[in-house]
């Protein structure tokens, strides 16, 4: 299956890279590479196809091209196991007509991303969960905070666990577990949006990265999602309550680094269990824990 178009200069007199690289997803919150992860492949296919621009776009993330405007552009679906994963596109400032011969060579191309977007989700999400590993998460963190950095852009971070998780595994066993884990896993990704990370930082432990919000914004999604795993039924264990608890942390030049900064939320996901679990407490630049009501 494969898609190609050129566009009519009478028609259109100018499409933007983001007009041009954008299609209709269903979104879905998942663990995925960041743009960098194609750099390779992208150049490559710039250099065959003598195009400025090339736009990997996966479902549930935003494409990937260069600011610019174009008016020709070649399509072909990303497809891994029969299932449609995203587009591969290349995009041109000149009017050209794609040959067959075209279509072909971006096929191969898009089967090359489709794997590599495979290997990644092999080494970053985690197989019980479905959420990033702790490795992709804290390279995904590392990377928001240097970000930051430099545009002075907001972001946010959340880290919870489960309350009292030993006594499920104690009284019910291990494989009670698993499927308390899978399904709070499951509501997490629900109230989450595609733009925002989700992690398995330890056996019960997990982290939100809450992009392009402050420390309040952060705490009102954290409360969202503690109230969804409240809510949440444990398939096959239905007699299971699981509440949790939160910590959450704003990225600000106060902080010395990405260590300073998960330190600051685990402290606050330390008051939030030390005042009676099942609760958000926000850490504030005068460090005082502040607390949301349950």
């Amino acid at each position: 299956m494969n898609a190609r178009a050129s566009f009519d200069a009478h028609d259109y007199d100018a499409v933007t890279a983001a007009e041009a690289s954008s299609m209709i997803h269903t979104p879905i919150q998942a663990a995925l590479p960041a743009p960098a992860q194609f750099a390779a492949v992208t150049d490559l296919i710039k250099s065959v196809f003598h195009v400025p621009a090339v736009a990997v776009a996966l479902h549930g993330q935003p494409a990937n091209a260069e600011g610019g405007v174009y008016r020709s552009f070649l399509e072909i679906p990303l497809i891994n196991e029969d299932e449609v994963i995203g587009t591969l596109r290349i995009l041109d400032t000149a009017e050209r007509e794609f040959s067959d011969r075209d279509c072909q060579l971006l096929e191969g191309f898009a089967k090359l991303v489709a794997d590599q977007v495979e290997l990644w989700a092999e080494a970053s999400r985690d197989v019980l969960t479905g959420a990033m590993t702790r490795r992709a998460f804290s390279d995904t963190l590392r990377k928001t905070f240097a970000a930051r950095a430099r545009n002075q852009g907001k972001a946010a971070l959340v880290l919870f666990d489960l309350d009292h998780f030993k006594r499920v595994n104690d009284t019910w066993g291990h494989a009670a577990g698993d499927a308390v884990l899978k399904a709070v896993s499951r509501t997490v990704l629900r109230e989450l949006r595609v733009e925002d990370s989700f992690g398995r930082v330890g056996g019960e432990e997990f982290a939100i990265m809450v992009a392009n919000a402050d420390a309040r914004t952060a705490a009102e999604v954290a409360d969202r999602v503690r109230r969804a795993i409240e809510a949440t039924v444990i398939p096959g264990f239905e007699h299971i309550n699981v509440t949790s608890s939160f910590g959450v942390a704003e990225a600000t030049d106060s902080l010395v680094d990405v260590e300073d900064w998960t330190d600051r939320a685990d402290g606050q996901l330390y008051e939030a269990k030390a005042n009676g679990r099942n609760r958000v407490c926000i850490a504030h630049e005068d460090h005082a824990p502040r607390a949301m009501v349950n």
